[in-house]
């Protein structure tokens, strides 16, 4: 079977985009395929952050994403460099604060994580 990488650049707010690239890979790992990596980028970071606001009538992605995670080791990771500028930041990476707001199961990376996971697969799926 293959190996995929999932390249995701919509923001959680984008919900259909998110939840189609989630779909995607639980539909591929169920046929047997293995996910490399999903990298979250652009707008994208904001799915890693645990102190967004989940509307009571919009689906959990962030909650989704990180089943995926746990239940078939697929590691989630945002772009450490935008993720900065949207505010997203793992912890003891901040001089005044101590704990970060990155979100459980996410982790922080960059380009290059990212295009080692790529090089690493046969597919590269973009949402």
């Amino acid at each position: 079977m293959a190996s995929l990488t999932c390249l995701v650049q919509h923001s959680p707010a984008q919900g259909h985009h998110s939840y189609s690239a989630y779909k995607f890979c639980q539909a591929a790992i169920h046929q047997g395929h293995k996910i490399t990596q999903v990298f979250f980028y652009g707008d994208a970071v904001a799915h890693g952050n645990r102190l967004a606001v989940q509307h009571s009538d919009d689906q959990d992605i962030q909650a989704l994403w990180q089943a995926l995670s746990t239940a078939h080791d697929v590691p989630l990771v945002i772009c450490a460099t935008v993720a900065a500028r949207h505010g997203v930041h793992p912890e003891n990476s901040l001089r005044k604060a101590k704990h970060g707001n990155l979100a459980e199961h996410f982790s922080a990376g960059g380009l290059a994580e990212y295009i080692e996971a790529v090089a690493n697969s046969d597919r590269l799926v973009q949402f």
